[in-house]
């Protein structure tokens, strides 16, 4: 069998780590494009193996703590932004569930500089993720409500407008005369005032359409 050159590399270097006595660490070093400097993620027991091996003149901690109401408060605002109900049920169990959580450290993030090289650990709380992805799956499920809804209501415009287009394209007036564009919209304004101008815009331009198709000889439902 074929001697397996990965395999004897990395056990050549763990002996030659072992001896020496440095830290081994199993992680990759990185060069970002949007930085000169490398960086390397490590897990939090190696963070802390090779902060006690070379002590780092500085370590930048920061500890998060969990603000549940912010959480809920902004996972509603997303909601309104989707024009959805701010508080629903699950939500609202979801505020339940995770209260005796409030207040505590849900993440750390921690960096330090050895050697021109960053390196960078974050660890989070099993509670924490629990809640991101509990969260996640709501508003996930209202993007789809609000997805669906816009889809029905896109529905039910077009079907208004082509209604209202086979009122407008019926009307004596429609083709009466030299007729143009605007003249068209002014009768549709003076049948349906309840229409913005884009709407009576869009009921024009269809009845124009449908208008067309007839004289090509194209049989319209309604028409």
């Amino acid at each position: 069998m074929a001697e397996n050159e990965a395999a004897k590399l990395g056990s050549a270097i763990k002996d030659a780590a072992s001896n020496s006595k440095s830290v081994l660490v199993e992680a990759t070093v990185q060069t970002r494009d949007d930085v000169s400097t490398p960086v390397v993620i490590l897990s939090s027991d190696d963070a802390v193996r090779v902060i006690s091996a070379h002590a780092p003149r500085i370590i930048y901690l920061v500890e998060q703590a969990f603000d549940l109401a912010g959480e809920i408060e902004a996972a509603r605002d997303e909601m309104d932004d989707m024009g959805v109900e701010r508080s629903p049920d699950l939500l609202k169990a979801t505020q339940r569930r995770f209260a005796p959580h409030d207040g505590k450290i849900g993440a750390t993030i921690a960096s330090f500089m050895i050697d021109g090289v960053l390196h960078t650990t974050v660890s989070t709380a099993t509670w924490h993720d629990e809640f991101g992805d509990t969260v996640e799956a709501i508003l996930e499920e209202s993007r789809e409500g609000a997805s669906a809804g816009q889809v029905a209501k896109n529905s039910e415009k077009a079907k208004a407008i082509e209604s209202k287009a086979l009122v407008l394209v019926k009307h004596p007036s429609f083709n009466h005369g030299r007729v143009s564009f605007d003249k068209r919209m002014a009768l549709a304004e003076t049948l349906f005032q309840d229409c913005d101008p884009h709407t009576l815009s869009e009921i024009t331009r269809r009845a124009e359409n449908l208008f067309w198709l007839e004289q090509s000889g194209v049989q319209l439902d309604g028409v």
